[in-house]
């Protein structure tokens, strides 16, 4: 038994009258497929026979034409069905049993992925349905033939790109969701103090949001949209930077200045506190700029004074008992005069025979030579045309020397106070009579010693 289509057979007078109400209707009546049986040829053959012995030769043509319909429709439905074929840009890449179950197939595929994207995807490829399979193909089942699909085809929908300075970064899928990772990933950098307030939040860059066909297999959803616009393992920095410009005031606090004050009536050495400093305060506007959450740059842009700050007055003790039991006070230099003579009979700088390198400071072999200010010895000993010779460190590169006495008091190493005697004057080493050579050196260069011992 097999299904076939055919068309119903009907008597003449049936045909006629069917005839006349097709043409009024002008439409065509086809039947649904029916079954046949080879006992049902059997019997129109009988009754044709009975026909033509009834009726003669008239019903003749209308039985030999139905016996023909009837054998022709039998021998179709016996015929094996043809299956049918999906063709990726032009190759077999599935068949099915027949043509409808193939485009079933092709559109439950699309449909599942459709719901599973949340757009409409389509084929990025030419996909299609063949009627005729290739001859010896293995029908495939519709769960298989989908299999297949998904590994030979690729899928696109209608979705949105993000681009930096023209460069496609990302794919989703809408341009509302490209715009909400953008929003999303600038409030990701909005401060969580509510006292500054935000003047500007923008990208650093030229940032694109573009309606596109895309890769489905390329999609991003939006938390994932957001992290790679942070993502710094390619290059070190994120390849989207957003720029927040933000303002805030306060109040802070402005701490007191400490002067000091030479007080002539106190020991070198001794402070005395002349005015306690108070801090103040001062109302104060600012503006900071953040790059992805980084301070770049800060500017005050305006300030009122709440409450004065009152300066700290120390009083510095500037007198100095020296080796010879005199008082003398420290200069601004914080330096007293190193002997007890008073006559300059050579000053620093150039003369007529050579460039002198300190000041000469007349004197009497014997008077004693003290340490212009407090330091540490670092030379102790004959040097030269320097004679006997003490070199004093008092930190940060300065230095003073004491140069042709007859007799050094201190060793390297000793920590010397100001005023304390380190020798006496004489004239040792290139010398033509009793003096004190002193100079003041600063990092290895000598200077006049007038501007820091008078």
């Amino acid at each position: 038994m097999s299904n076939e289509h055919f068309y119903e057979k009907h008597d003449e007078g049936s045909l006629k009258n069917s005839a006349e109400a097709e043409a009024g209707s002008n439409k065509a009546t086809v039947t649904k497929p029916a079954t046949v049986a080879v006992e049902d040829v059997q019997a129109q053959n009988l009754r044709c026979a009975q026909r033509l012995s009834l009726k003669g030769k008239v019903f003749l043509g209308g039985c030999a034409a139905a016996l023909v319909l009837l054998l022709a429709l039998a021998v179709t439905a016996l015929m094996p069905g043809q299956p049918a074929a999906i063709l990726v840009d032009g190759q077999q890449v599935a068949a099915l049993k027949n043509q409808a179950q193939a485009e079933a197939v092709i559109a439950d595929y699309l449909a599942e992925q459709s719901k599973l994207v949340g757009n409409e995807v389509f084929f990025a490829e030419n996909v299609r349905v063949a009627e005729q399979a290739r001859d010896g193909s293995e029908v495939l089942s519709r769960g298989n033939a989908e299999a297949v699909l998904a590994m030979t085809t690729k899928l696109k929908t209608n979705g949105a790109v993000i681009r930096v300075e023209g460069s496609q970064l990302l794919s989703v899928a809408s341009v509302e969701i490209a715009t909400e990772a953008l929003d999303n990933l600038k409030k990701t950098y909005l401060p969580e103090d509510n006292t500054m307030q935000v003047l500007e939040v923008k990208f650093k860059q030229e940032v694109e949001v573009a309606p596109k066909e895309v890769f489905v297999s390329d999609l991003l959803n939006l938390d994932e949209a957001k992290l790679a616009m942070k993502d710094t393992s390619l290059t070190g920095t994120a390849p989207v930077t957003v720029l927040v410009i933000l303002e805030k005031t306060k109040v802070e606090e402005v701490p007191y200045q400490t002067r000091f004050e030479t007080d002539g009536t106190l020991r070198y050495g001794q402070t005395k506190t002349k005015q306690t400093g108070v801090n103040g305060s001062r109302e104060v506007t600012i503006q900071v700029a953040q790059e992805n959450g980084q301070e770049i740059a800060r500017q005050e842009i305006s300030s009122n004074t709440l409450v004065q700050a009152v300066d700290e007055i120390i009083l510095e003790g500037a007198v100095v008992r020296t080796a010879s039991r005199s008082l003398q006070q420290a200069t601004d230099a914080g330096m007293i005069w190193p002997t007890t003579a008073t006559r300059i009979s050579s000053y620093y700088g150039a003369r007529s025979s050579d460039n002198h390198t300190g000041l000469d400071i007349d004197g009497e072999t014997g008077d004693p030579v003290w340490a212009a200010k407090a330091g540490t010895v670092v030379t102790a000993g004959y040097y030269g045309s320097y004679g006997n010779q003490v070199v004093l460190s008092h930190g940060d590169g300065l230095q003073t020397r004491y140069a042709h006495m007859q007799s050094i008091m201190v060793s390297v190493g000793d920590e010397v106070a100001i005023g304390q005697q380190v020798g006496t004057e004489g004239s040792t080493g290139r010398s033509t009579g009793s003096h004190l050579h002193f100079e003041v050196i600063i990092d290895g260069q000598t200077t006049d010693p007038l501007a820091y011992i008078k």
